[in-house]
């Protein structure tokens, strides 16, 4: 059985060049993988990512090939096959680049869903957007557009959405 996996990727801009800034990672379960990367420049981020997204780093930034190995062993600790879960194309686009830099490929065992898109009922995409905002609002201590936050936000609206209303 695969396990679910609720991730969501910081990176410095919407183009096929992007950079990975910071990735995290929950499963269903609760446990989670957080990394901050150090091959961005500065300067290749957009102005949004610079205003929003760099005052929210805290961590010593790894390079892609330790969060490469990093994320693999953490992941092979939990087991073979996942569905990452993300809110954006973008997340897979940019975790895929990152680990084609490194000279890695995604495992044949990971497969990728975008959500809320993957809910056939309007309700259950309506419940989605509306827990997303108000995980927010009921976690104070969280930051949107911070990668783990985000992944944490995805996983309880999801969780939500699934469930039904």
């Amino acid at each position: 059985m695969a396990i679910l996996l609720f991730f969501d990727c910081e990176f410095t801009d919407l183009s096929s060049s992007a950079s990975l800034i910071s990735a995290g990672f929950i499963c269903q379960s609760g446990e989670q993988f957080y990394a901050e990367l150090a091959e961005y420049r500065v300067d290749s981020c957009n102005d949004f990512v610079k205003a929003t997204v760099l005052p929210l780093l805290s961590r010593r930034p790894i390079s892609s090939a330790d969060f490469v190995v990093l994320l693999t062993d953490w992941l092979s600790n939990l087991g073979q096959d996942f569905v990452f879960i993300s809110d954006s194309d973008w997340d897979q686009k940019i975790l895929t680049n990152t680990f084609t830099s490194v000279g890695k490929s995604i495992s044949a065992n990971w497969h990728f869903l975008k959500t809320p898109d993957n809910f056939t009922n309007g309700t259950q995409r309506c419940l989605f957007n509306d827990e997303m905002a108000a995980f927010f609002l009921r976690h104070p201590d969280e930051n949107p557009h911070h990668a783990l936050s985000d992944a944490r936000a995805i996983r309880n609206a999801y969780l939500r959405a699934e469930s039904g209303p």
